[in-house]
């Protein structure tokens, strides 16, 4: 069992796409506790994932709960892995210290150019340059944090120039995600298309020069392709397997749902409602009509993920700009995915279809 533990919905940014209602809400130390308890009754290892708001406003807490897995490995043999995601204003070299003292991933969210456009503080202050320090320092202590952005329409033409800013700043593995919450329109749908296309060049790029990368919106649907009707259903599994903790300790199937009581699936004193986990899981994975018929059905990232509330009742929605991203998205990953196949490029074939690239991967880089 893997918990995102949502440590406090304070934050010291206002990132003008956060879906996070913030607040005052902090977890105890009780239900951090109580989360390590619950998830270490499964399986032999557990990761945990230190979330917010901004989660380095918790660091003795942070401090606090590692130290507990701490005594639970000593006394039981259980093992940790530990993930932290954060805006990066308050990470200091003591605590890159510590997260590489324990092995902590580290994802460090940051839109490049468009920082100072959507990622400024609560007083409307800029964040780029106080954090241009702090990217070198990270990556001297984790040369694989996770560069972590997320795209609002305001700044759609950008899109490209920040996967290019991550990249040329060191980070090799890169999200990019939308605002899906934003005000998308065709006008921007058509400048996100051509701003993909670049990206596609520059993964083509890459890929023969040699690098070894992971850019998430090509990367995730070349391996919705290679896995087939595996996507989904491992998607689900995965879904199933990574829980969120909110701050009060209730457990919730995915981030997005915290903090509406109605998609809770029980909380970490009392464990799972199975019961209800039935029932939003099935209800989650309700194909809508809309969908029937559609090609990429089995490849959509939102045939996982759909629940909403409105209030009265629960039931599967699917955005419409989630839809055309698919629609957009997906042949383009695939005309990189030919065009390399087709080459025989190695590393694309490496990377894709051998199960042991990862493990691979990291032997050759640690050897150099």
């Amino acid at each position: 069992m893997h918990l995102t533990l949502h440590v406090t919905n304070r934050c010291n940014l206002a990132c003008k796409y956060c879906f996070v209602e913030l607040g005052p809400a902090r977890m105890s130390k009780e239900v951090a506790f109580a989360a390590v308890d619950f998830a270490t009754q499964y399986k032999a290892t557990t990761g945990l994932l230190f979330y917010g708001g901004e989660p380095l406003l918790e660091r003795q807490l942070i401090f606090d709960t590692v130290d507990y897995t701490k005594t639970i490995k000593d006394k039981t043999g259980h093992s940790f892995l530990y993930k932290m995601t954060t805006n990066g204003m308050l990470l200091d070299e003591e605590f890159l210290k510590f997260a590489q003292w324990i092995n902590l991933t580290i994802g460090f969210s940051h839109d490049g150019p468009a920082q100072d456009d959507c990622r400024l503080t609560p007083d409307g202050k800029a964040t780029f340059a106080h954090l241009e320090e702090t990217i070198p320092l990270l990556l001297k202590y984790q040369p694989y944090a996770i560069g972590m952005s997320v795209l609002d329409p305001s700044v759609v033409h950008k899109s490209a120039d920040i996967v290019k800013f991550l990249f040329d700043k060191g980070f090799r593995y890169i999200t990019h995600n939308l605002n899906y919450g934003g005000d998308w329109t065709s006008e921007h749908l058509a400048i996100l298309e051509q701003e993909y296309k670049k990206m596609a060049d520059m993964y083509i790029k890459w890929t023969k020069a040699e690098i070894k990368f992971y850019l998430s919106p090509i990367d995730i649907k070349i391996v919705s392709h290679i896995k087939g009707d595996r996507y989904i259903s491992d998607r689900r599994q995965m879904a199933r397997n990574q829980l969120s903790v909110a701050p009060d300790g209730m457990l919730y199937s995915s981030s997005r749902f915290v903090g509406t009581p109605e998609l809770a699936i029980g909380d970490v004193f009392t464990g799972i409602d199975a019961k209800r986990q039935k029932y939003l899981s099935k209800k989650g994975a309700e194909l809508l009509d809309a969908c029937k018929g559609c090609a990429l059905v089995d490849r959509c990232n939102y045939s996982y993920d759909s629940l909403s509330w409105d209030g009265e009742g629960v039931f599967t929605n699917i955005p419409a700009i989630g839809c055309a991203h698919e629609q957009m998205l997906t042949p383009i990953a695939d005309g990189v995915a030919e065009k390399l196949f087709k080459e025989q490029n190695a590393l694309f074939i490496h990377k894709h279809y051998n199960d042991m690239y990862p493990v691979v991967s990291l032997v050759e880089d640690r050897s150099r």
